[in-house]
């Protein structure tokens, strides 16, 4: 057990979080932010910096770090390209669809949605992505767990609920203005702390990076698996859905709006992509090329997928920079965590708590947002051990974002029909579960066709048809611009 290495991350974890949460969340107090939603929304008034650090590490969790090092173990360095589709993904949001969303002045997607089609497509929305949401963070304590087990030995729930705790704290004390901080922080330590095991793997590796090439090219089954661009079955199968899934799924979520929520304006929210495409999309580049080194050892690669990076890290790395990776991947993963605990909260306290008390204050949806956020911790730590590995996981998830991304097109753009957009809704939601669920792909022999096409298939087919076929009003901007005509 590495105790002085775990003393040193888990004070630097503590005295950050509860510093900044704590400075920031009295200056809120004496401001009166708080009753202008400073918990869920910063009171609006991020710059371009702040929105696009929090929107990358907001987006950069699980899947990126231990995520991708783990996926190397079955596809090489072209596990690189989840990172490629979420710099896709950030113009998407930054540029495309959360100046949209902000134009409405609506404060969840699901608001929108309501705003476009009416109260029965704004619910779905909002019900989908709260489930959504929560199902990610319980992604991220399983990465926090890996990341402190990896240091500590620990047994694996002790570290998820250790984990958790600093999660909840990473938000919980003063909300959006509390991670935007911290996640400037972190994007810096991540990327030191990442580049430093590089530099010590150049040293430290067996034989250097020229045996951890030679070792993978040397048999045929893995030979592609140091080229970027892998081969075909993978290009297909992952690195086109994981630009597909993430773009459109987040691009019409509530974890993708909510930091662009907090921005001054629009010009600063398209501003943003800047430091959110840069941060986010360069990061998978050296966990794939350090999963990539951890499978050519025969010893780190018995380990398993999720393992075999942490084993190789803590025998070929020095102390110091071991703590300083696990910094690094706590804080993105906290972060992550922060996020995509904080939308589900916000759906359910601006979306759903309305319902039930219209007259609601910010100061009661801030309370309800606490409690929801340590609920949804509870709940992640629970269950976190149970769980596939995180990108298959997340790619799937975002199957489910894809229905809500077309037919808000549809509906700003063209044609609105609540009927048409309740039915594509449920009907592509039942679709990919049994894609996915009752080994459909392999009883047809489509075992690259990735759930996600399957989404945007029936999703555009549906939406369409049924757009075109039932009664529907003019398109939302459509109609907005005739008005002003």
């Amino acid at each position: 057990m590495n105790i002085a290495v775990l003393i040193v991350v888990l004070l630097y974890e503590f005295v950050s979080i509860l510093g900044i949460g704590m400075f920031i969340n009295r200056r809120n107090k004496k401001k009166g932010v708080e009753e202008a939603g400073g918990f869920a929304f910063a009171g609006g008034g991020l710059p371009a910096s702040l929105v696009g650090i929090t929107l990358a590490l907001t987006l950069l969790g699980s899947a990126h770090n231990w995520g991708t090092c783990a996926n190397a173990f079955d596809m090489g360095v072209i596990a690189v390209w989840f990172g490629i589709a979420c710099a896709v993904m950030m113009v998407v949001i930054t540029n495309v669809t959360g100046p949209w969303i902000r134009r409405s002045g609506a404060k969840t997607v699901g608001e929108f949605l309501g705003h476009i089609f009416g109260k029965k497509a704004g619910i779905m929305t909002s019900a989908i992505n709260a489930a959504l949401g929560i199902a990610m963070t319980c992604l991220e304590v399983e990465t926090i767990a890996i990341t402190l087990s990896m240091l500590t030995g620990l047994n694996y729930f002790v570290c998820a609920v250790i984990g958790g705790i600093l999660a909840m704290l990473y938000v919980v004390l003063a909300g959006m203005k509390e991670i935007a901080w911290l996640n400037l922080i972190n994007a810096i330590l991540m990327y030191v702390a990442l580049i430093a095991v590089f530099i010590c793997l150049c040293v430290n590796l067996p034989g250097g990076w020229d045996a951890v090439q030679q070792t993978v090219e040397a048999q045929q089954e893995t030979a592609w698996m140091t080229s970027i661009f892998g081969n075909s079955a993978l290009i297909i199968g992952f690195a086109i859905p994981a630009a597909l899934g993430a773009s459109l799924f987040h691009g019409m979520a509530q974890t993708g709006y909510q930091p662009i929520a907090t921005a001054k304006s629009n010009k600063e929210v398209k501003k943003s992509i800047w430091y959110a495409g840069t941060i986010n999309g360069c990061f998978c580049i050296l966990p794939a090329l350090i999963g990539i080194a951890a499978f050519s050892i025969i010893a780190y690669r018995e380990a398993g997928p999720m393992m075999m990076s942490p084993m190789m890290i803590i025998e070929l790395c020095p102390k110091p920079v071991v703590a300083l990776l696990a910094m690094g991947f706590l804080g993105v993963d906290l972060s992550s965590f922060a996020v995509m605990a904080l939308a589900p909260a916000t759906i359910i306290s601006h979306d759903m708590y309305t319902l039930y008390k219209p007259k609601a204050t910010e100061a009661q949806k801030t309370k309800l947002s606490r409690i929801l956020i340590f609920v949804i911790g509870v709940v992640s730590i629970l269950i976190c051990n149970f769980q596939p590995l995180p990108t298959p996981m997340v790619n799937w998830i975002f199957s489910f974002g894809i229905p809500v991304f077309v037919m808000a097109v549809i509906g700003i753009w063209w044609k609105r029909s609540e009927m048409a957009t309740v039915i594509t809704f449920v009907v592509t939601w039942i679709a990919v579960c049994i894609w996915s669920t009752f080994g459909l792909q392999d009883a047809l022999g489509l075992a690259n066709f990735h759930v996600n096409y399957i989404s945007l298939i029936f999703s555009l087919i549906l939406g369409v048809i049924l757009t075109a076929v039932l009664p529907g009003k003019k398109g939302l901007y459509v109609d907005i611009k005739k008005k002003k005509a």
